[in-house]
């Protein structure tokens, strides 16, 4: 069934930033097949059964937005462990707790977190987890779309290397995967240099926590003589299809050798706020070249999965930390959560409303409090003003997911039932 978007306020996110006013878009077959701000779409009879209208009255019709590094079965530790550093968090909270997770908790975990990405505007993500075997089946089966990657730890290499191999072997077009080497300072040069080794050979990516505090840089440093990025680099790690989490302690030599390898670095200000990690120095990747993306990580660590909250803190945390109000402005934190997290991935038919992209599309409502009077700056309205909340109906593949509150493929109020149970058994272990 064809989909035709009618009356739009269509914010394209192409090359030219173009922002069309009552504008059409006629999706066939999962793609974006028309464009329009003429009254007759082409190839297309509204009156006809087998199109579908949805009639727009002027709200906003974007890009799917792209989570470019969550871990989304932690949806179940949200709003516990709070106000802790990263180690004291990881080694005191998380991990013990995570040690009692079973394969149908992460499966619950990442239903969960599913039903709130899909509400608040989010098409694709890319995660690092455990079980992602399984993540991948409830993927499919609510309809996104995922770059999965299984971490990996000294610990868990011999056990999780055959298993890494077979998901790779089962890409579908809905998922797909990287090698996921969890940080320096639980990977051994000896496993970096394995897991990069299979990347290279699988024509896969890699998805790592890289530079995310002072503490990893510091020791890596003492240990190594040299920095994260530069022991990445000596171990082969990065290249044009590396997606690096946080990047917050890089220095310019650093930056330089990121930016030569056309790797990607993902900025995740909410968690690298709460957890007191530090500022990512977000103008200096973006002048040097360097593709930079939006993330959220967990659902523990960010307590939501909002990149609306997060563009907007993300914009702040760098005005305020530069003393510059122009420095990361709104269209630059567009980029960051569509654009950019589809180069991270490597295509060129997400972020955008094209003729010819995939028909990944989040409508936004514009007609409330929040965006009274109509905004002159639609870009500005969408990062300083918007709340997940205001998402009216997403969109993956051409296939409506989420419209108006109700999920086409989710029973949300199960979904919510499940995961409090999960978490009421887990309780017993804290």
């Amino acid at each position: 069934m064809d989909t035709l978007f009618r009356d739009a306020t269509v914010l394209t996110m192409n090359d030219a930033h173009e922002i069309m006013e009552h504008g059409d878009v006629l999706v066939r077959d999962g793609c974006i097949a028309a464009v329009t701000t003429d009254e007759a779409m082409p190839a297309v009879d509204a009156a006809r059964p087998d199109v579908a209208v949805v009639d727009c009255h002027g709200d906003v019709l974007m890009p799917g937005l792209i989570n470019a590094h969550a871990h989304i079965s932690m949806s179940l530790f949200r709003n516990y462990a709070n106000d802790q550093n990263l180690q004291t968090w990881l080694e005191e909270s998380i991990w013990p707790l995570e040690s009692h997770l079973t394969r149908e908790d992460i499966v619950c975990g990442a239903r969960l977190s599913m039903a709130e990405m899909l509400a608040g505007g989010i098409t694709t993500f890319m995660d690092m987890y455990d079980e992602e075997a399984a993540i991948a089946e409830v993927v499919e089966a609510v309809g996104m779309r995922a770059v999965l990657g299984e971490g990996v730890t000294d610990r868990s290499l011999q056990r999780k290397l055959p298993l890494i191999q077979e998901m790779i072997e089962t890409s579908t077009p809905r998922v797909h995967y990287m090698v996921a080497p969890h940080a320096v300072y639980t990977c051994s040069p000896e496993t970096l240099r394995t897991l990069g080794d299979l990347a290279a050979s699988a024509h896969v990516g890699i998805h790592i926590h890289l530079a995310e505090t002072q503490q990893e840089d510091a020791e890596c440093r003492a240990h190594y003589g040299l920095s994260p990025t530069a022991l990445l680099h000596r171990e082969g790690l990065l290249n044009g299809q590396s997606l690096l989490a946080h990047g917050v302690f890089l220095d310019d030599e650093d930056i330089e050798t990121i930016a030569r390898a056309g790797a990607s670095v993902v900025y995740n200000p909410a968690s690298n706020m709460k957890l007191a990690s530090g500022f990512m120095r977000l103008s200096a990747l973006r002048d040097a070249g360097v593709n930079v993306a939006l993330g959220t990580d967990g659902p523990s660590s960010n307590n939501t999965q909002d990149l609306f909250k997060d563009m907007r803190l993300g914009s702040f945390i760098q005005k305020g930390r530069s003393g510059d109000a122009t420095a990361a402005p709104a269209r630059a934190m567009l980029e960051l959560a569509t654009r950019g997290g589809a180069r991270a991935m490597g295509r060129d038919d997400l972020g955008q409303i094209a003729p010819g992209a995939r028909a990944d599309l989040v409508l936004v409502d514009f007609h409330n409090i929040r965006h009274t009077p109509f905004p002159d700056d639609v870009e500005a309205a969408l990062v300083y003003a918007t709340a997940a909340d205001d998402v009216r109906l997403t969109m993956v593949e051409g296939e409506i997911l989420y419209r108006d509150g109700a999920f086409s493929h989710l029973d949300v109020d199960a979904v919510r039932h499940e995961a409090q149970a999960a978490w009421q058994r887990l309780c017993a272990f804290r």
